[in-house]
């Protein structure tokens, strides 16, 4: 038989019956998603990056007050100064864009770089408008995106990332408004000066302007002065790690933060808690791990003085890793001689897809644990809007039996007035995600780049480490049956 709508709607989040039947009592929020079958009686070492994972930061305001530094660096590049007085807009960008630095628009592709929805400045593009800028509806500079480089594309696909979306598109709204800036080609002509901004000299503005920000700017030093203003006390997070420690489990920090940074946030998180050092939570800990470099080559591997925050010179010889000790960069393979690790034996969570996630997963084959705090609004609209998805499933239904059949202008006429429905419904579903870009994962029946990563990287995903408090540590997570199209709409016949 065919797939009901009910299998149709689990398979949206990749669920298959046997776990869905096993965690129907728990809250959707409180889930973890399975991509790749798991079991975590083989998972030894438990790992974890800081920032967006145990660290979690409050948006908006951290995103705004980004934002405004990076605005106010930008001023100093020649930018106007009132654009520092742009106000944020929190339900503008979504992880997974694309900057298309020849045509200056932000995209959202699926994996074979279809344009799924569009944005010039922070104007959404329309379906015409779209077509106009990529007449096959395909981005072509998509060849080889997103792991590789590619000199017209920059992938936004980290939540450090959702600032920056924001100020390249209100640099381009004040370029298209501007009247001292003549629209051409390549970019915008200033003919009083005789200067060109091109979108890529735009981008590499913003980034100059954002690496100022993070690296000399007031953003760390706002963070570690008010760790409360910024940071979003977890009061699990200490049960997490001593619930880990507890069952013989390794437990170890690897972050690219430097220590200092990162002894002022995880004092917050766990000293200001409980009153017990926060190293003492981990086996290990590596800060300045310059990760995704760390499942390669790596960087020399320095203990760090704990006193005066500094890396001690010369690189680590021992032959063990100390617990209560901080280290410094090295690399995977490194990290696993002097633990005794292997890649199947650890889990590691963190919020970078690339950076945490593929790297590891490609290079050291580590299970991957993806953290997606975007989960919890997508899985609000997901079962508040049952109606609307129903609808839409319903009309793919009917298009697909009506074009297989047809065969007059009639017909025709019926397919194009239910596919003009099936786009207004597509659109509705949309805008309940997010105005401008939809949902992070999906257009309609299309995944987006950022999901298919998603599907093909991490092993399983949640919205909050805490998560996984929720499963024993012998827990079987099983991955759900993959269909083939000819699987999923032929009907079987019954014996």
């Amino acid at each position: 038989m065919t797939l009901s709508l009910e299998h149709f709607l689990m398979g949206f989040f990749l669920i298959s019956d046997s776990e869905s039947h096993s965690q129907s009592r728990k809250c959707p929020t409180d889930r973890v998603f399975v991509n790749r079958s798991l079991s975590l009686d083989t998972i030894r070492y438990y790992g974890f990056d800081m920032d967006y994972t145990l660290a979690e930061y409050r948006t908006p305001y951290m995103e705004a007050e980004t934002a405004k530094y990076a605005f106010e660096r930008l001023a100093e590049l020649g930018y106007p100064k009132e654009l520092v007085d742009t106000k944020y807009l929190p339900d503008f960008a979504v992880r997974g864009l694309i900057f298309d630095k020849k045509q200056g628009n932000f995209l959202k592709l699926d994996l074979h770089g279809l344009v799924l929805t569009a944005c010039r400045g922070t104007r959404k593009l329309t379906r015409r408008e779209i077509r106009d800028e990529y007449p096959t509806k395909f981005c072509k500079l998509f060849e080889k995106m997103p792991e590789g480089e590619n000199r017209f594309l920059q992938l936004f696909d980290t939540l450090f990332d959702t600032p920056k979306i924001f100020v390249v598109s209100v640099l381009v709204d004040w370029l298209e408004k501007s009247s001292n800036y003549a629209k051409t080609d390549v970019g915008y002509f200033d003919n009083s000066n005789s200067s060109l901004i091109t979108y890529g000299t735009l981008w590499s503005d913003v980034l100059q302007a954002f690496d100022m920000v993070h690296m000399k700017g007031p953003l760390h030093s706002n963070i570690m002065k008010y760790p409360d203003r910024f940071i979003e006390r977890n009061p699990n997070l200490p049960k997490l790690l001593e619930y880990l420690q507890s069952c013989d489990r390794k437990v170890f920090l690897l972050t690219n933060s430097p220590y200092k940074f990162t002894n002022v946030v995880m004092n917050y998180l766990l000293d200001d808690l409980t009153g017990k050092k926060w190293t003492d939570y981990f086996d290990y800990v590596i800060v300045k791990a310059s990760k995704p470099r760390f499942f390669n080559e790596g960087t020399p591997f320095r203990h760090i003085n704990r006193t005066t925050g500094s890396a001690i010179l010369g690189t680590h010889q021992a032959d063990i890793m100390l617990q209560g000790e901080v280290y410094s960069g090295g690399n995977c393979d490194l990290f696993c001689q002097l633990t005794g690790a292997e890649g199947p034996d650890i889990l590691y969570f963190g919020d970078h897809i690339y950076g945490d996630v593929v790297r590891s997963k490609k290079t050291n084959g580590w299970k991957t644990f993806l953290v997606v705090p975007e989960l919890k609004h997508d899985l609000d609209v997901w079962t508040r809007e049952t109606k609307l998805f129903e609808r839409h499933h319903q009309l793919e239904r009917q298009l697909g039996e009506l074009q297989a059949a047809s065969g007059n202008n009639q017909d025709r006429e019926v397919i194009r007035k239910l596919d003009q429905e099936r786009k207004t419904i597509v659109d509705e579903i949309d805008a309940r995600y997010n105005p401008y870009f939809g949902s992070t994962f999906r257009k309609g029946g299309r995944l987006s780049c950022f999901a298919n990563q998603m599907d093909k990287y991490a092993d399983v995903y949640s919205s909050t480490i805490n998560n996984i408090i929720n499963y024993s540590l012998s827990h079987q997570f099983w991955s759900p049956p993959k269909l083939l199209p000819h699987e999923a709409t032929v009907a079987q016949q019954p014996e």
